[in-house]
C-alpha cells in the first residue's frame, strides 16, 4: 500500500514538475536553484502528500463500508426472494387443497342431497296429491338451505384460508384478480 502511494507521488511530482516546465513557468532558467526548484518541488509534493493522505483516509473506508452494505443488501434480498418463493409455492399449495377440499364438499352434498330427495319423494308417493305438493316444496326448501349451508361453509373456510395467505404475500391488485377468479368459479359450480 505505502509502495502504491510513494511510486503515485513520485509520478505526480514528475508530472507537475513537467507541466510546470512545459507551461513556461521555468522560461529562461539556465541553471538549477534550491531556493526556487526545489521549493517549488517541495511544495508539490506537500500537495500530492495531503491529497492522497485524505483520500485515503476518508474516502477508502467510506467505500469499503458502501461495498460492504451493498452486498449485505443483496445478500438480504436474496434471502428475502427465495423465502418468498417457498412461501408462494406453500400457499399455492394449500390453495389447491382447498380447491381439493371444496370439490369433495360439493359432491359430498350433492350426494347428501340426492338421498334427502329420495327419502322424500318415496315417502311422498305413498300419501296424497296435497301431501305429495307440500313435501316437494319442503324437498326443494331443504335442498336449497342445505347447499346454501354448505356453500357458506365452504367458501367461509376458503375465505378465510386464502385471506390469511393473501395478506402475507399478494399485494391488492392480486388480491382482486384472485377474489374475482374464485367468485366466477363458484358461479359456475353452482
Amino acid at each position: 500500500m505505502k509502495n502504491r502511494y510513494a511510486a503515485l507521488l513520485a509520478g505526480a511530482t514528475l508530472f507537475f514538475a513537467k507541466a510546470a516546465w512545459a507551461s513556461g513557468g521555468l522560461a529562461m532558467a539556465t541553471e538549477w536553484s534550491w531556493a526556487r526548484d526545489g521549493g517549488r518541488i517541495f511544495n508539490s509534493l506537500v500537495v500530492v502528500g495531503a491529497v492522497v493522505y485524505i483520500i485515503s483516509r476518508f474516502a477508502g473506508p467510506a467505500l469499503k463500508k458502501r461495498s460492504k452494505d451493498i452486498r449485505d443488501e443483496i445478500r438480504e434480498l436474496n434471502e428475502a426472494r427465495e423465502m418468498a418463493e417457498r412461501n408462494v409455492a406453500d400457499y399455492q399449495k394449500k390453495l389447491e387443497e382447498i380447491k381439493a377440499e371444496h370439490g369433495r364438499a360439493m359432491a359430498e352434498a350433492k350426494t347428501e342431497a340426492e338421498q334427502i330427495r329420495q327419502r322424500i319423494l318415496e315417502q311422498a308417493e305413498k300419501a296424497a296429491q296435497a301431501v305429495l305438493s307440500r313435501a316437494s316444496d319442503q324437498i326443494d326448501m331443504e335442498t336449497e338451505q342445505a347447499r346454501q349451508r354448505l356453500q357458506k361453509e365452504t367458501t367461509l373456510l376458503a375465505i378465510a384460508t386464502a385471506e390469511e395467505l393473501l395478506k402475507k404475500n399478494i399485494g391488492p391488485a392480486d388480491h382482486k384478480a384472485l377474489l374475482e377468479e374464485y367468485i366466477s368459479n363458484m358461479e359456475k359450480n353452482n
